[in-house]
C-alpha cells in the first residue's frame, strides 16, 4: 500500500469514528434525558437517576462489545446478544413511558427510543466486518440467502423456497463449518518424468552411452538435444567427445599360415585381420564342422563363409597335408595317412 492510499485509508477511517462518536453521544443524551426523567418522576435522586441512564444504555452498548469481541474469539456470542436485546427493550420501554407521561404519543415514543436503537444498529453494523473476518479465519461461514432475484421468487417460488431451505439444512448439518473439499487426485507421472528423475541420477557419460545404444546413427548434435530433453544438459561436443573416446586396444598379429587353434577369432577390440587364405578357410571349415564332415560340407562352407570356391580333392589334399603336420609334431610315422577320417 502506498502513501496516498494509506493517507485515504487513515482519513475514512478517522471521519468513520467521528460521526460514530458524534451519533453515540447524541442518541445517549436523547435516551439519557428521557431516562433520567422518568427516575425523576418516582422522586429517584438526581445520583440514581443519573445511573440508571448508564445501566439501560451503557449496559447495552457494552453487551454488544462484548458479542463482537466473542465472535472474534470464536466463542458464542448468544448470551451478550440477549443481554444486549433485554437491556435495549427495557430502555425503549421506559422511554415510551416517558411519552406517555408528557402527552406525546407515538411522536415522543419515536423521539426518546429510536435514537437508542440506532446506535444500537449502527454499532452492530460496524462490528460485523471484523466478526466475519475472525469467524472466517476459524474456517467457519455464516449462511447467507441465495440470491436468486425477483423473477426468480416470482415465477418459481416453491422451487425458490425448497433451494433455500436445502441450503439452510446443509448449512446446519456442516454446522457452519466450510465442508471439507476431497482431495484431488495426484497427477499421474508421464514416462518422460520418470525417466528424467533417473537421468538426473546418473552420470552423464553413462546417459549418452544409453541414448547412443539406443539411436547408433544419430549425430552428436542430435543425440545432445535428445538428452536434454531428458534432464541430461549437455552438447554436441561433450557427446562428441564421451563417444570417440577410446579403451586401449590389443593388436594380435596373425600368420596366414601359423597356428589356428592359438588365433583368438572373438578377441575384443582388435584390428582388423588379414584376408584368410584358402588353407586356412578349410582348417577353420573343418575345425567347425567336426571329424564327420565330408569334403563337400566343408568346401560348401567355405564358399559360403569365405566366398572362396574350392573343390572336393583340394580340400582332402589340405587335410592330409595337415594331418601329417600333425603327426609329425607328436612322432607319429605311417598311421592313420589317407587323409585322417575325411572323406
Amino acid at each position: 500500500m502506498n502513501r496516498n492510499n494509506w493517507r485515504s485509508l487513515m482519513t475514512a477511517s478517522t471521519a468513520w469514528r467521528a460521526a460514530l462518536t458524534v451519533v453515540s453521544l447524541a442518541a445517549i443524551a436523547t435516551t439519557g434525558w428521557s431516562l433520567y426523567a422518568v427516575a425523576r418522576h418516582y422522586d429517584a435522586p438526581k445520583g440514581i437517576a443519573g445511573a440508571a441512564v448508564a445501566v439501560f444504555d451503557g449496559a447495552a452498548y457494552a453487551c454488544l462489545h462484548l458479542a463482537s469481541e466473542a465472535s472474534k474469539a470464536g466463542r458464542s456470542a448468544a448470551g451478550a446478544r440477549l443481554a444486549t436485546l433485554v437491556m435495549t427493550g427495557t430502555s425503549v420501554y421506559l422511554n415510551v413511558f416517558h411519552a406517555d407521561l408528557i402527552g406525546g404519543r407515538l411522536a415522543a415514543a419515536l423521539l426518546f427510543s429510536v435514537p437508542t436503537l440506532a446506535l444500537l444498529a449502527v454499532s452492530e453494523l460496524s462490528w460485523a466486518g471484523p466478526r466475519a473476518e475472525a469467524r472466517a479465519q476459524l474456517g467457519e461461514r455464516p449462511y447467507r440467502l441465495p440470491a436468486f432475484g425477483g423473477w426468480a421468487w416470482l415465477l418459481a417460488p416453491k422451487r425458490a423456497g425448497a433451494a433455500v431451505k436445502r441450503r439452510a439444512v446443509e448449512h446446519i448439518d456442516h454446522a457452519g463449518q466450510t465442508p471439507p473439499q476431497k482431495p484431488s487426485p495426484a497427477p499421474s507421472r508421464r514416462a518422460t518424468d520418470i525417466l528424467r528423475d533417473r537421468f538426473a541420477e546418473m552420470d552423464p557419460a553413462d546417459a549418452i552411452h544409453i541414448a547412443h545404444d539406443a539411436q547408433p546413427d544419430m549425430p552428436p548434435g542430435e543425440l545432445a538435444a535428445l538428452l536434454v530433453t531428458y534432464g541430461v544438459i549437455v552438447d554436441a561436443v561433450q557427446v562428441a567427445l564421451v563417444l570417440n573416446g577410446r579403451p586401449p586396444s590389443i593388436d594380435v598379429d596373425r600368420d596366414d599360415q601359423g597356428d589356428a587353434d592359438e588365433a583368438h577369432h572373438d578377441a575384443p577390440q582388435v584390428p582388423a585381420l588379414p584376408p584368410v587364405t584358402k588353407t586356412q578357410a578349410i582348417i577353420d571349415a573343418a575345425s567347425h564342422l567336426g571329424a564327420d564332415a565330408t569334403a563337400a560340407d566343408i568346401a560348401a562352407r567355405v564358399e559360403r563363409i569365405n566366398r572362396i570356391t574350392v573343390d572336393d580333392r583340394y580340400v582332402r589334399t589340405v587335410l592330409s597335408r595337415e594331418a601329417k603336420k600333425a603327426r609329425g609334431a607328436r612322432g607319429e610315422e605311417g598311421v592313420g595317412q589317407g587323409g585322417g577320417g575325411y572323406a
